[in-house]
Protein backbone atom coordinates (compact mmCIF):
# COMPACT_ATOMS: atom_id res chain seq x y z
CA UNK A 1 0.00 0.00 0.00
CA UNK A 2 1.89 3.28 -1.12
CA UNK A 3 1.49 5.66 1.51
CA UNK A 4 1.18 9.51 0.46
CA UNK A 5 4.27 12.46 1.63
CA UNK A 6 1.14 13.62 4.73
CA UNK A 7 0.88 9.20 5.98
CA UNK A 8 4.16 8.35 5.98
CA UNK A 9 5.06 8.55 9.52
CA UNK A 10 8.48 7.12 9.81
CA UNK A 11 9.77 9.21 7.13
CA UNK A 12 8.55 12.23 8.96
CA UNK A 13 10.85 10.99 11.88
CA UNK A 14 13.89 10.79 9.83
CA UNK A 15 13.01 14.14 8.39
CA UNK A 16 12.41 15.72 11.54
CA UNK A 17 15.39 13.85 13.78
CA UNK A 18 19.08 14.78 14.09
CA UNK A 19 20.23 14.45 10.49
CA UNK A 20 16.80 16.08 8.77
CA UNK A 21 17.05 14.30 6.22
CA UNK A 22 14.67 14.65 2.54
CA UNK A 23 11.71 12.93 2.25
CA UNK A 24 13.47 11.00 -0.77
CA UNK A 25 16.40 10.29 1.00
CA UNK A 26 14.39 9.42 4.28
CA UNK A 27 12.03 7.17 2.06
CA UNK A 28 15.35 5.40 0.53
CA UNK A 29 16.93 4.54 3.98
CA UNK A 30 13.19 3.50 5.26
CA UNK A 31 13.31 1.26 2.26
CA UNK A 32 16.79 -0.07 2.82
CA UNK A 33 16.12 -0.99 6.52
CA UNK A 34 16.13 -5.19 6.52
CA UNK A 35 15.99 -7.46 9.72
CA UNK A 36 16.90 -11.11 10.30
CA UNK A 37 14.96 -13.13 12.70
CA UNK A 38 16.62 -15.51 14.83
CA UNK A 39 15.80 -17.74 17.89
CA UNK A 40 17.47 -20.87 19.70
CA UNK A 41 15.67 -22.92 22.58
CA UNK A 42 13.63 -19.48 23.82
CA UNK A 43 11.09 -20.42 20.40
CA UNK A 44 9.95 -23.38 22.34
CA UNK A 45 8.88 -21.41 25.16
CA UNK A 46 6.26 -19.07 25.95
CA UNK A 47 8.79 -16.00 26.81
CA UNK A 48 10.22 -17.03 23.56
CA UNK A 49 7.30 -16.31 21.89
CA UNK A 50 5.96 -13.53 23.23
CA UNK A 51 8.94 -11.93 21.98
CA UNK A 52 9.65 -13.38 18.81
CA UNK A 53 5.70 -12.42 17.89
CA UNK A 54 6.08 -9.00 19.50
CA UNK A 55 9.55 -8.60 17.68
CA UNK A 56 7.55 -9.14 14.23
CA UNK A 57 5.01 -7.23 14.16
CA UNK A 58 6.83 -4.35 15.47
CA UNK A 59 9.81 -5.36 12.90
CA UNK A 60 7.60 -5.23 10.08
CA UNK A 61 6.52 -1.88 10.95
CA UNK A 62 9.98 -0.47 11.46
CA UNK A 63 12.02 -2.25 9.02
CA UNK A 64 9.85 -1.62 5.27
CA UNK A 65 12.97 -3.18 3.82
CA UNK A 66 11.50 -6.59 5.04
CA UNK A 67 12.08 -8.78 8.54
CA UNK A 68 12.89 -12.29 6.79
CA UNK A 69 13.09 -15.27 8.90
CA UNK A 70 16.46 -16.90 9.69
CA UNK A 71 15.86 -19.88 11.86
CA UNK A 72 13.20 -23.01 11.18
CA UNK A 73 10.67 -21.83 13.57
CA UNK A 74 9.09 -25.30 13.63
CA UNK A 75 7.97 -25.00 17.62
CA UNK A 76 4.29 -25.43 18.48
CA UNK A 77 2.72 -22.26 19.43
CA UNK A 78 2.57 -22.43 23.05
CA UNK A 79 1.82 -18.77 24.16
CA UNK A 80 -1.31 -16.66 25.23
CA UNK A 81 -4.69 -16.85 22.84
CA UNK A 82 -3.07 -17.86 19.21
CA UNK A 83 -3.46 -20.85 17.51
CA UNK A 84 -1.58 -23.68 18.31
CA UNK A 85 0.11 -23.93 14.83
CA UNK A 86 3.88 -23.97 14.47
CA UNK A 87 5.08 -20.78 15.48
CA UNK A 88 6.34 -19.94 12.00
CA UNK A 89 3.07 -19.45 10.63
CA UNK A 90 2.45 -16.69 13.14
CA UNK A 91 5.23 -14.84 11.91
CA UNK A 92 4.43 -15.09 8.53
CA UNK A 93 0.91 -14.02 8.95
CA UNK A 94 3.00 -11.43 10.48
CA UNK A 95 4.61 -9.93 7.59
CA UNK A 96 7.87 -11.89 7.72
CA UNK A 97 9.39 -13.13 4.77
CA UNK A 98 10.84 -16.42 4.58
CA UNK A 99 13.18 -15.34 1.23
CA UNK A 100 17.06 -15.08 2.06
CA UNK A 101 17.85 -11.68 3.59
CA UNK A 102 20.11 -9.10 1.76
CA UNK A 103 23.49 -8.86 2.94
CA UNK A 104 23.16 -5.60 4.85
CA UNK A 105 20.08 -6.48 7.07
CA UNK A 106 21.04 -6.06 10.83
CA UNK A 107 19.82 -9.07 13.48
CA UNK A 108 17.70 -9.69 16.50
CA UNK A 109 18.32 -12.94 17.90
CA UNK A 110 15.65 -14.03 20.70
CA UNK A 111 17.36 -16.36 23.20
CA UNK A 112 20.57 -16.33 25.35
CA UNK A 113 22.42 -19.02 24.06
CA UNK A 114 24.22 -17.43 21.41
CA UNK A 115 27.45 -16.20 22.32
CA UNK A 116 27.57 -12.49 20.42
CA UNK A 117 26.40 -10.49 17.75
CA UNK A 118 28.74 -9.11 15.39
CA UNK A 119 25.66 -6.35 13.18
CA UNK A 120 22.73 -6.79 15.98
CA UNK A 121 21.27 -7.74 19.24
CA UNK A 122 20.09 -10.71 21.62
CA UNK A 123 16.83 -9.97 23.35
CA UNK A 124 16.27 -12.50 26.26
CA UNK A 125 13.78 -12.65 29.20
CA UNK A 126 14.67 -12.98 32.59
CA UNK A 127 11.70 -12.98 35.51
CA UNK A 128 9.16 -9.81 34.62
CA UNK A 129 12.53 -7.87 32.55
CA UNK A 130 13.82 -7.97 29.45
CA UNK A 131 17.10 -7.70 28.37
CA UNK A 132 18.83 -6.73 25.33
CA UNK A 133 22.58 -6.66 24.47
CA UNK A 134 25.03 -8.45 22.10
CA UNK A 135 26.82 -10.65 24.31
CA UNK A 136 25.13 -14.03 25.89
CA UNK A 137 25.16 -13.68 29.83
CA UNK A 138 28.26 -16.02 31.37
CA UNK A 139 25.42 -17.73 33.18
CA UNK A 140 22.38 -19.08 32.02
CA UNK A 141 19.69 -16.94 32.85
CA UNK A 142 16.66 -17.98 34.60
CA UNK A 143 13.42 -17.93 32.55
CA UNK A 144 11.45 -15.19 31.97
CA UNK A 145 7.44 -14.85 31.72
CA UNK A 146 5.35 -13.85 28.74
CA UNK A 147 5.20 -9.73 30.18
CA UNK A 148 9.31 -10.31 30.29
CA UNK A 149 9.00 -11.93 26.74
CA UNK A 150 6.80 -9.22 25.56
CA UNK A 151 9.30 -5.94 26.79
CA UNK A 152 12.53 -7.99 25.41
CA UNK A 153 11.12 -8.23 22.03
CA UNK A 154 9.84 -4.54 22.08
CA UNK A 155 13.62 -3.71 23.61
CA UNK A 156 15.39 -5.71 20.65
CA UNK A 157 13.71 -4.43 17.84
CA UNK A 158 13.98 -0.49 19.36
CA UNK A 159 17.46 -1.20 19.51
CA UNK A 160 18.61 -2.63 16.23
CA UNK A 161 16.42 0.50 15.03
CA UNK A 162 18.15 2.79 16.47
CA UNK A 163 21.74 0.99 15.40
CA UNK A 164 20.52 0.87 11.50
CA UNK A 165 17.73 2.94 10.75
CA UNK A 166 18.45 6.06 13.17
CA UNK A 167 22.62 5.55 13.24
CA UNK A 168 22.84 5.91 17.03
CA UNK A 169 26.11 4.80 18.32
CA UNK A 170 25.34 3.43 21.46
CA UNK A 171 23.19 1.07 20.26
CA UNK A 172 23.83 -2.37 20.06
CA UNK A 173 26.85 -1.68 22.26
CA UNK A 174 25.70 -2.31 25.57
CA UNK A 175 23.43 -4.47 27.97
CA UNK A 176 20.41 -3.28 29.03
CA UNK A 177 17.64 -4.39 31.78
CA UNK A 178 14.06 -2.91 32.66
CA UNK A 179 11.57 -4.55 34.87
CA UNK A 180 8.42 -4.42 33.81
CA UNK A 181 7.03 -5.53 37.43
CA UNK A 182 9.31 -3.52 39.00
CA UNK A 183 11.38 -0.47 36.74
CA UNK A 184 14.45 1.29 38.02
CA UNK A 185 14.62 -0.87 40.84
CA UNK A 186 17.57 -3.12 40.98
CA UNK A 187 16.26 -5.65 41.93
CA UNK A 188 13.17 -6.76 40.81
CA UNK A 189 10.29 -8.63 42.78
CA UNK A 190 10.12 -12.25 42.70
CA UNK A 191 6.34 -12.94 42.91
CA UNK A 192 4.76 -15.21 39.76
CA UNK A 193 2.55 -14.39 36.77
CA UNK A 194 0.32 -16.28 38.64
CA UNK A 195 -3.06 -13.78 39.42
CA UNK A 196 -4.35 -12.17 35.95
CA UNK A 197 -7.26 -9.47 35.95
CA UNK A 198 -10.49 -10.63 35.05
CA UNK A 199 -11.73 -6.84 33.42
CA UNK A 200 -10.02 -4.44 31.47
CA UNK A 201 -11.22 -0.68 30.40
CA UNK A 202 -9.03 0.12 27.51
CA UNK A 203 -9.50 3.97 26.94
CA UNK A 204 -8.07 4.94 23.68
CA UNK A 205 -7.15 2.36 21.08
CA UNK A 206 -4.09 4.06 18.93
CA UNK A 207 -0.87 3.37 19.36
CA UNK A 208 -0.60 2.76 23.28
CA UNK A 209 -4.23 1.07 23.18
CA UNK A 210 -3.48 -1.27 20.99
CA UNK A 211 -0.16 -2.18 22.45
CA UNK A 212 -2.10 -2.57 25.50
CA UNK A 213 -4.84 -5.10 23.87
CA UNK A 214 -1.64 -6.88 22.17
CA UNK A 215 0.00 -7.91 25.55
CA UNK A 216 -3.17 -9.20 27.53
CA UNK A 217 -3.11 -11.44 24.58
CA UNK A 218 -0.28 -13.03 24.87
CA UNK A 219 -1.29 -13.50 28.92
CA UNK A 220 -2.13 -17.30 30.10
CA UNK A 221 -5.37 -17.34 30.52
CA UNK A 222 -6.82 -20.79 30.51
CA UNK A 223 -10.22 -19.38 29.63
CA UNK A 224 -10.08 -15.99 28.02
CA UNK A 225 -14.03 -16.17 28.00
CA UNK A 226 -13.93 -15.14 31.98
CA UNK A 227 -12.20 -12.04 30.99
CA UNK A 228 -13.76 -8.79 30.05
CA UNK A 229 -12.43 -6.28 27.40
CA UNK A 230 -14.31 -2.77 27.03
CA UNK A 231 -12.80 -0.96 24.34
CA UNK A 232 -13.39 2.91 24.26
CA UNK A 233 -12.55 5.17 21.32
CA UNK A 234 -14.23 7.26 18.77
CA UNK A 235 -11.73 7.29 15.68
CA UNK A 236 -11.23 5.69 12.33
CA UNK A 237 -7.81 3.87 11.76
CA UNK A 238 -5.85 5.87 9.42
CA UNK A 239 -3.22 5.26 6.38
CA UNK A 240 -0.53 7.04 8.68
CA UNK A 241 -1.76 4.57 11.37
CA UNK A 242 0.07 1.43 9.60
CA UNK A 243 3.52 1.82 10.94
CA UNK A 244 3.03 3.08 14.12
CA UNK A 245 0.57 0.72 15.88
CA UNK A 246 0.71 -2.94 16.45
CA UNK A 247 -2.59 -4.14 15.34
CA UNK A 248 -3.49 -1.98 12.66
CA UNK A 249 -4.03 -3.73 9.14
CA UNK A 250 -5.16 -2.38 5.99
CA UNK A 251 -8.48 -4.26 6.07
CA UNK A 252 -8.96 -1.76 9.25
CA UNK A 253 -8.55 1.62 7.22
CA UNK A 254 -11.32 3.68 7.63
CA UNK A 255 -13.34 1.63 10.52
CA UNK A 256 -13.79 2.66 13.69
CA UNK A 257 -10.60 1.68 16.19
CA UNK A 258 -13.05 0.00 18.60
CA UNK A 259 -14.64 -2.35 16.13
CA UNK A 260 -11.86 -3.48 14.84
CA UNK A 261 -9.84 -4.04 18.39
CA UNK A 262 -12.90 -5.59 19.52
CA UNK A 263 -13.52 -8.39 16.52
CA UNK A 264 -9.13 -9.06 17.45
CA UNK A 265 -10.02 -9.40 21.04
CA UNK A 266 -12.99 -11.79 20.15
CA UNK A 267 -11.12 -14.33 17.71
CA UNK A 268 -8.93 -14.80 20.98
CA UNK A 269 -12.15 -15.48 23.22
CA UNK A 270 -12.47 -12.45 24.93
CA UNK A 271 -15.94 -10.64 25.90
CA UNK A 272 -15.61 -7.95 24.16
CA UNK A 273 -17.83 -4.39 24.88
CA UNK A 274 -17.10 -0.89 22.74
CA UNK A 275 -17.69 2.71 23.54
CA UNK A 276 -17.40 5.02 20.65
CA UNK A 277 -17.58 8.26 22.48
CA UNK A 278 -15.11 10.38 24.42
CA UNK A 279 -14.35 10.24 28.09
CA UNK A 280 -15.46 13.36 29.38
CA UNK A 281 -15.23 14.56 33.05
CA UNK A 282 -17.77 13.31 35.11
CA UNK A 283 -17.99 10.19 32.99
CA UNK A 284 -18.71 7.58 35.83
CA UNK A 285 -18.33 3.54 35.39
CA UNK A 286 -21.48 1.66 36.56
CA UNK A 287 -20.69 -1.52 39.04
CA UNK A 288 -20.72 -3.85 36.62
CA UNK A 289 -17.84 -2.46 34.57
CA UNK A 290 -14.55 -2.95 34.72
CA UNK A 291 -12.77 -0.67 37.49
CA UNK A 292 -9.64 -1.11 35.95
CA UNK A 293 -8.48 1.37 33.60
CA UNK A 294 -5.58 1.53 31.24
CA UNK A 295 -5.51 4.53 29.22
CA UNK A 296 -3.47 5.44 26.14
CA UNK A 297 -4.40 9.27 24.94
CA UNK A 298 -2.66 11.96 24.02
CA UNK A 299 -6.33 14.38 25.20
CA UNK A 300 -5.19 15.74 28.09
CA UNK A 301 -8.85 16.34 29.50
CA UNK A 302 -9.92 13.04 28.90
CA UNK A 303 -6.68 11.45 31.23
CA UNK A 304 -7.59 13.88 33.75
CA UNK A 305 -11.28 12.91 33.46
CA UNK A 306 -10.13 9.34 33.59
CA UNK A 307 -7.70 9.72 36.73
CA UNK A 308 -10.69 11.38 38.07
CA UNK A 309 -13.29 9.15 37.53
CA UNK A 310 -14.34 6.34 40.20
CA UNK A 311 -11.82 3.38 39.08
CA UNK A 312 -10.31 1.12 41.27
CA UNK A 313 -6.92 1.86 39.77
CA UNK A 314 -5.94 3.91 36.67
CA UNK A 315 -2.68 3.13 35.11
CA UNK A 316 -2.01 6.10 32.13
CA UNK A 317 0.82 5.60 30.11
CA UNK A 318 2.51 8.53 28.10
CA UNK A 319 5.08 8.13 25.62
CA UNK A 320 7.68 11.19 24.04
CA UNK A 321 6.59 13.05 20.98
CA UNK A 322 9.59 14.15 19.07
CA UNK A 323 12.54 12.27 17.51
CA UNK A 324 14.56 13.03 21.06
CA UNK A 325 11.66 11.55 22.93
CA UNK A 326 10.34 8.44 20.86
CA UNK A 327 12.09 6.17 23.38
CA UNK A 328 10.49 7.57 26.57
CA UNK A 329 8.00 6.90 28.40
CA UNK A 330 5.81 7.65 31.39
CA UNK A 331 3.26 6.19 33.62
CA UNK A 332 1.25 7.70 36.40
CA UNK A 333 -1.42 5.60 38.32
CA UNK A 334 -4.13 6.93 40.09
CA UNK A 335 -4.91 6.73 43.08
CA UNK A 336 -2.04 7.66 43.87
CA UNK A 337 0.82 10.58 45.55
CA UNK A 338 -0.18 12.92 42.59
CA UNK A 339 -3.16 14.33 41.88
CA UNK A 340 -4.42 14.51 37.81
CA UNK A 341 -3.92 18.35 37.88
CA UNK A 342 -0.36 17.61 39.66
CA UNK A 343 0.69 14.80 36.93
CA UNK A 344 -0.51 16.92 34.22
CA UNK A 345 -0.35 21.21 34.98
CA UNK A 346 -1.40 23.28 32.11
CA UNK A 347 1.08 23.27 28.62
CA UNK A 348 2.97 26.14 28.41
CA UNK A 349 1.77 27.42 24.76
CA UNK A 350 4.09 27.94 22.67
CA UNK A 351 4.56 30.15 19.05
CA UNK A 352 4.14 28.01 15.96
CA UNK A 353 7.58 27.33 14.99
CA UNK A 354 8.89 28.12 11.73
CA UNK A 355 8.81 25.04 8.83
CA UNK A 356 12.30 22.96 8.34
CA UNK A 357 14.17 22.89 5.45
CA UNK A 358 12.68 19.46 4.47
CA UNK A 359 8.72 20.62 4.43
CA UNK A 360 9.87 23.82 2.58
CA UNK A 361 11.79 22.03 -0.19
CA UNK A 362 8.13 19.89 -0.24
CA UNK A 363 6.46 22.56 -0.88
CA UNK A 364 8.32 24.40 -2.74
CA UNK A 365 8.30 21.77 -5.38
CA UNK A 366 4.51 21.92 -5.10
CA UNK A 367 4.33 17.93 -3.42
CA UNK A 368 2.55 18.88 -0.48
CA UNK A 369 0.54 22.50 0.17
CA UNK A 370 1.29 24.64 3.24
CA UNK A 371 -1.84 23.25 4.98
CA UNK A 372 -0.30 19.38 4.95
CA UNK A 373 3.60 20.76 6.01
CA UNK A 374 2.17 22.28 9.33
CA UNK A 375 0.26 19.09 9.81
CA UNK A 376 3.29 17.25 9.60
CA UNK A 377 5.60 19.29 11.19
CA UNK A 378 3.18 19.34 14.33
CA UNK A 379 2.17 15.32 14.46
CA UNK A 380 3.17 13.62 17.18
CA UNK A 381 6.12 10.72 16.67
CA UNK A 382 6.43 7.37 17.48
CA UNK A 383 7.25 3.66 17.21
CA UNK A 384 5.27 0.63 18.10
CA UNK A 385 8.30 -0.62 19.80
CA UNK A 386 7.94 1.98 22.72
CA UNK A 387 3.94 1.75 23.22
CA UNK A 388 4.62 -2.26 23.54
CA UNK A 389 7.35 -1.52 26.17
CA UNK A 390 5.21 1.20 27.82
CA UNK A 391 2.01 -1.55 27.89
CA UNK A 392 4.11 -4.48 29.17
CA UNK A 393 4.68 -2.27 31.93
CA UNK A 394 1.05 -1.13 32.41
CA UNK A 395 0.08 -4.98 32.56
CA UNK A 396 3.11 -5.84 34.98
CA UNK A 397 1.77 -2.80 37.32
CA UNK A 398 -1.82 -4.50 36.93
CA UNK A 399 -0.87 -7.48 37.44
CA UNK A 400 0.84 -6.42 41.16
CA UNK A 401 -1.93 -4.71 41.94
CA UNK A 402 -4.39 -7.81 41.34
CA UNK A 403 -2.02 -10.05 43.57
CA UNK A 404 -1.09 -7.36 46.53
CA UNK A 405 -2.66 -4.17 46.25
CA UNK A 406 0.58 -2.42 45.67
CA UNK A 407 1.72 -0.52 41.73
CA UNK A 408 4.17 1.85 40.89
CA UNK A 409 2.81 5.19 40.73
CA UNK A 410 4.69 6.91 38.69
CA UNK A 411 7.31 5.01 36.19
CA UNK A 412 10.01 7.30 33.99
CA UNK A 413 11.65 5.37 31.48
CA UNK A 414 13.93 6.17 28.43
CA UNK A 415 14.81 3.18 26.65
CA UNK A 416 17.92 4.61 25.41
CA UNK A 417 19.32 4.19 28.47
CA UNK A 418 17.48 1.81 31.07
CA UNK A 419 19.80 2.65 33.54
CA UNK A 420 17.83 6.09 34.07
CA UNK A 421 14.85 4.53 34.67
CA UNK A 422 13.08 5.57 38.27
CA UNK A 423 9.62 3.98 39.74
CA UNK A 424 7.51 5.18 42.69
CA UNK A 425 5.85 2.41 44.34
CA UNK A 426 2.57 2.93 45.71
CA UNK A 427 -0.31 0.69 47.60
CA UNK A 428 -3.82 0.46 46.27
CA UNK A 429 -6.34 2.15 49.02
CA UNK A 430 -8.83 -0.97 48.63
CA UNK A 431 -6.29 -3.35 48.05
CA UNK A 432 -8.42 -6.69 46.62
CA UNK A 433 -10.76 -5.01 45.17
CA UNK A 434 -9.69 -5.99 41.52
CA UNK A 435 -11.22 -8.91 39.91
CA UNK A 436 -8.83 -11.63 38.70
CA UNK A 437 -8.36 -15.16 37.38
CA UNK A 438 -5.73 -17.23 37.95
CA UNK A 439 -2.98 -18.25 34.94
CA UNK A 440 -2.09 -21.52 33.49
CA UNK A 441 1.11 -22.78 35.61
CA UNK A 442 2.95 -25.31 34.75
CA UNK A 443 3.20 -25.67 31.12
Amino acid sequence: MNLSIEDDRLAHLLMRGDGHAGYDEARRKLDRAALVLTADVAASLPWGQAALLTAAECGVRMFPGGVYLGSDFVETTVVGQFGRWPIRRHLELAGCRTTNAPEHAIALHVGAGRRGMQRGALCWAEGWAGLVGIEAPADPPRGGNEIGGILAGAMGIGEVFRSAVLGDKLACHRTSTLSALSPGCEEGDEIDLAYLPAAFWLLGLGNLGQAALWTIGLLPYSDPGLVSLLLQDADKSELGNLAIQVLTKPGWIGRKKARSAALWGEERGFRTTIIESRFVEDTKRSTDEPGLALVGVDNLAARRAAAGSNFDLVLDAGLGATPSEIFDIRIHGFPGARSPAQAWPEPDVRPEAPLDASLQELVAAGRIDRCGAFTIAGRSLGVPSTAVAAAAIQVAQACRAVRDGGFFDLVDVTLVNCRRATGHRHALVRPGILPFVHARIGR
